[in-house]
């Protein structure tokens, strides 16, 4: 019996690849002869490097960049011949900062936008942007600005490209823009589907997570609009375009990039079709299953590739919501919560590794008993 355990990291616990480890143990403790293949994934939200950098033959490419308040961080990326695959967390994400520095009317993007520069510089034809986890809302300005916008104001106070200075924005000049911009392929991965503005956009949904207080957030949205007043092309309608605090609509708006979901991008990148085919049995899993696990995090496309192939699907999750576990009923044969009503959370986080390996233990009996 051959069987695929590709999960997602339980966030605050263990990683992609920890889970698969442990869910590895529990089944091989039931069944010593069985066929494993371990096949960490992610949505393209952080840690979504570490995913390909496992699956992919890359190079990491070091360089020093600008972090979300200007100071100089070392970062990655990674290359595959003239692909490239850049994660934002690493030069603009939210864990870069202690939380008495959150605020998003502050952060910038600049660095994520170096990092381009210097893929564009080095020949690159082929860029994915991985932008979970950031500690920005500036729409892309920042990015743009590494790469050549220079953005005009009244204000006479030099520029700085932060959330905070959208709405100072009057005019946007890309005579110096990067010669190569046009002449690559740029793709956003992201799991996150909101637009731009309004009570379903990027300040609103997401500002107060990355320390933003209610008069920032309206501050940060009314600037957003700005850019896309002053832009007018419409993307700010797009699905997508709010991820990462509008740097979703600034790739497209000023790289031309498309937005794909960030879980099928990565399962066409690992060749997870090709994988899975020969398996008896796919087990994945996620920190937390719950409605958002359904709109296009690992879960959702997992069981959508491996049904193409008449797989059975498990699921092992840190914690379930009931609501979800109906909705999946029809869809896999057992979903598996560490966290039980008698548990609490504390313990559940401390001792993740080997509650996961007992439920990988107590699915694969399941799974046994019900196949005929």
């Amino acid at each position: 019996m051959k069987v695929l355990v590709c999960p997602d990291k339980f966030k605050g616990s263990l990683t992609a690849q920890e889970v698969c480890e442990a869910i590895d143990r529990g089944l091989k403790r039931y069944d010593p002869s069985l066929e494993t293949r371990l096949l960490p994934l992610a949505d393209g939200g952080e840690g979504s490097l570490d995913i390909l950098e496992s699956a992919l033959s890359t190079d990491r490419i070091v360089l020093t960049v600008k972090d979300p308040l200007f100071r100089p961080v070392d970062a990655y990326y990674l290359r595959e011949g003239s692909r490239v695959f850049i994660e934002m967390a690493l030069a603009s994400g939210l864990q870069i900062l202690k939380e008495s520095e959150r605020n998003p009317v502050n952060t910038t993007t600049y660095g994520t936008g170096e990092m381009i520069r210097h893929a564009l510089d080095n020949g690159a034809e082929e860029i994915y942007l991985l932008i979970g986890g950031s500690a920005t809302n500036d729409g892309g300005i920042g990015v743009a600005e590494a790469l050549g916008y220079q953005f005009e104001t009244n204000t006479g106070i030099e520029f700085q490209s932060v959330g905070g200075s959208l709405a100072d924005i009057v005019a946007i000049d890309q005579t110096n823009r990067h010669h190569r911009i046009d002449k690559v392929r740029f793709t956003v991965l992201s799991d996150v589907k909101n637009v731009l503005l309004g009570a379903e956009g990027a300040a609103h949904v997401y500002g107060s997570q990355k320390g933003a207080d209610d008069k920032a957030i309206a501050q940060l949205d009314t600037g957003l609009g700005n850019l896309a007043s002053l832009l007018n092309n419409g993307n700010e309608k797009e699905e997508g375009s709010g991820a990462a605090g509008g740097l979703g609509y600034g790739a497209m708006s000023f790289l031309g990039a498309k937005v794909q979901s960030g879980i099928d991008a990565i399962l066409e990148i690992v060749n997870f079709d090709e994988v899975s085919k020969e398996m008896d049995l796919v087990i994945t899993g996620e920190g937390k299953l719950d409605n958002q696990s359904l709109e296009g995090k690992v879960i959702t496309g997992v069981i959508k590739a491996s049904q193409k192939n008449y797989i059975p699907i498990g699921i092992i999750c840190g914690f379930v919501e009931e609501e979800v576990r109906g909705l999946l009923q029809e869809q896999v044969f057992d979903v598996r919560s560490l966290l039980t009503e008698d548990m609490t959370l504390a313990y559940a986080l401390e001792h993740a590794g080997e509650l996961t390996e007992g439920k990988s233990f107590d699915l694969l009996r399941n799974f046994k008993t019900q196949k005929p």
